[in-house]
């Protein structure tokens, strides 16, 4: 009850976005009686637009941790940020940057805190295993990273800053170019701090020590119409970041670890009649150093290299019914710390897929995918959904997916803790939702069920030299179900615009060994935003509410992590006829709150910034 009334106190109060005026908003808020066959989309999908993207923080993990039901685990501020989707785990989360899956080889998550939002122009968030035809890996569902290369804009420049509290400052710069033929962009971000925070009461440390951190980010994408008929894309990511490990106690050894990740694609589009051609290559490197102690020069090391191709050729048989072939072929080079050889695996998938509007307002689609893997079998897999416009403003959705993931590098060959004898996971899920759109109002509610046999997690266990040993581990089957929905409202009286934006979720994770919560999988989760316009001022509100969570398999009350209420405050002015110059202030955590989202891991209290665009 206690958890609803926040919920409730949060929608009646109506706190909520940043300062722009767009929302968060469903991917599916136009209905129309002739569904779109080429857009269908039957999993539930969050849409983030570029202007809520410039103006939030350069955090993946704060964009999305304030605008949808995943919840995340720091591990203190710009440390490890490692995501639950619908109760999975981190690996579970698929992040794909224009289509190819850039989760670690290592690790097999991505980091969250080394994603820096500016250098997308969109983003967008899909739930569950959904459609097979586009990855097999998103068990709990995936995050998509897109660069537009629009033609015919010209030549435009933007620059944002931003400083605040304990030496914290972001800086982005984008210039881009576009004519009838040719479009080019070139991005760079930098974000760095001193993340020198009070700590609260009750720890050794009175500060947190040992946390400064820095990233460098450079994007590159360009486009060339060769003809009518064909385009040619490229896009370049590199990212290079050095973290030191806080500490919570003076005696602890300082440790740090440096990520150095570059990746490249060349994607080649062709159109002929009724046949629609997409082939990518592409070329990802992937490497870490981590020093046990910052005051020694050794360190472990890994490194993957991988190459991955992919096709897919469309074919539009009629305006209801359309079908896909696709192919997919991954080879991971990898070598991990300490280990004396390397270690290469290649990775296949042959698929079909097929999208039909059977009546004026239902359309279906239905996909296949065989798995090529040399260690761990080749199961068949399949998903199929569908969407039902009972009428103009209500919406019926169902989408149901048998999916496969295989270890890591670290799950299988990590030094002195890694398993081999891990199984690969298999999950069987399905989601019925509910959707209602308004011009001024979109509203839906999403119920799920996943089972996940033989899933992988790491988990505290014993050292018999001492201390606690984290091992990977395959469970024999985990039962998740639960409920997600989401509110956005736009409201114009006079000269007064408002926005708003909320999303809730309660999650069951059960390890049916033992009939308990899943560790770091909180029971509820909830957000709402308020945004306020007038000529050129903007004020806006966002509040966070993560329930308890368990950090111990057995889930001992005196070891779990007590909910938390966070909220922020900002404000903001344009200048000039196109909004060229932009100022704003902004609160984070206004109730200068103590939590943590990692057991003693405490995260900074009240803390200010200022920032300032330009657009050129």
């Amino acid at each position: 009850m206690r958890f609803l009334y926040f919920f409730w106190l949060f929608i009646l109060s109506a706190q909520i976005l940043w300062s722009q005026n767009d929302t968060v908003v469903l991917e599916e808020a136009n209905l129309s009686s002739n569904l779109a066959i080429k857009e269908l989309k039957t999993q539930h999908t969050w849409l983030i637009s570029d202007s809520i993207l410039k103006k939030n923080s350069a955090s993946l993990t704060q964009l999305l941790n304030y605008n949808t039901p995943i919840y995340f685990k720091e591990n203190g501020a710009g440390m490890v940020a490692s995501p639950s989707f619908r109760g999975t785990t981190a690996s579970q989360t698929v992040v794909l940057w224009n289509g190819i899956n850039i989760n670690s080889q290592t690790t097999g998550q991505t980091d969250f805190n080394t994603v820096n939002v500016q250098g997308f122009d969109q983003i967008k968030v899909k739930a569950g295993g959904g459609n097979v035809a586009e990855n097999n890996n998103a068990i709990g569902g995936s995050i998509e990273l897109i660069n537009d290369l629009p033609f015919k804009r010209g030549f435009s420049n933007e620059i944002q800053l931003k400083y605040g509290s304990f030496e914290t400052f972001t800086g982005n710069l984008k210039s881009s170019y576009s004519n009838e033929n040719l479009s080019f962009n070139l991005g760079y971000s930098r974000h760095q701090s001193a993340n020198d925070f009070d700590f609260p009461k009750g720890y050794l440390n009175q500060k947190n020590t040992n946390g400064q951190f820095y990233n460098n980010n450079i994007n590159l994408g360009a486009a060339y119409k060769i003809n009518p008929k064909n385009t040619l894309k490229f896009y370049g990511n590199l990212f290079q970041a050095k973290r030191h490990l806080s500490v919570i106690s003076p005696y602890a050894t300082r440790q740090k670890y440096e990520d150095y990740n570059s990746r490249s694609l060349v994607e080649w589009q062709s159109r002929f009649g009724r046949l629609e051609s997409q082939l990518k290559l592409a070329y990802l490197n992937e490497e870490y150093r981590f020093f046990a102690n910052i005051n020694k020069e050794y360190f472990d090391k890994g490194t993957v290299n991988s190459w991955i191709a992919k096709y897919d050729l469309n074919y539009t048989i009629n305006e209801k019914l359309r079908t896909k072939i696709f192919f997919e072929f991954t080879q991971n080079h990898g070598q991990l710390a300490n280990e004396a050889s390397s270690k290469t695996r290649n990775l296949g998938a042959l698929g079909f897929n097929l999208q039909h509007q059977i009546l004026e307002r239902f359309s279906y689609q239905w996909s296949v995918r065989q798995e090529f893997n040399q260690e761990n079998g080749q199961p068949l897999l399949y998903s199929l959904g569908g969407i039902f416009d009972v009428n103009s403003f209500y919406r019926l959705r169902f989408n149901a997916a048998k999916n496969f993931r295989i270890p890591t590098y670290n799950d299988l060959y990590w030094p002195g803790v890694g398993n081999r004898n891990l199984k690969p996971e298999t999950s069987y899920q399905i989601e019925l939702g509910q959707e209602l759109h308004h011009p001024t109002m979109n509203f839906s509610v999403t119920a799920f069920y996943n089972k996940v046999n033989d899933l992988i997690r790491w988990a505290p266990n014993i050292n018999p030299l001492g201390g606690v040993l984290w091992q990977p581990e395959n469970i024999h089957d985990v039962k998740i179900y639960g409920i997600e929905s989401m509110l956005t409202a736009k409201k114009k009286i006079g000269q007064h615009d408002w926005a708003l934006s909320a999303t809730y979720a309660y999650t069951i994770s059960e390890d049916q060994t033992n009939q308990k919560q899943l560790i770091y999988v909180p029971y509820h989760k909830a957000t709402t935003s308020l945004a306020y316009y007038w000529k050129n001022f903007s004020a806006y509100t966002q509040w966070l509410l993560n329930g308890k969570v368990f950090t111990t398999t057995n889930n001992e009350p005196s070891k779990e992590l007590n909910s938390f209420l966070l909220g922020n405050f900002g404000l903001g002015y344009d200048f000039g006829k196109e909004n060229t110059y932009q100022i704003g202030f902004e609160i984070m955590n206004l109730m200068d709150h103590a939590y943590e989202s990692v057991e003693n891991r405490p995260m900074p209290g009240r803390s200010f910034h200022l920032n300032i665009n330009f657009k050129i």
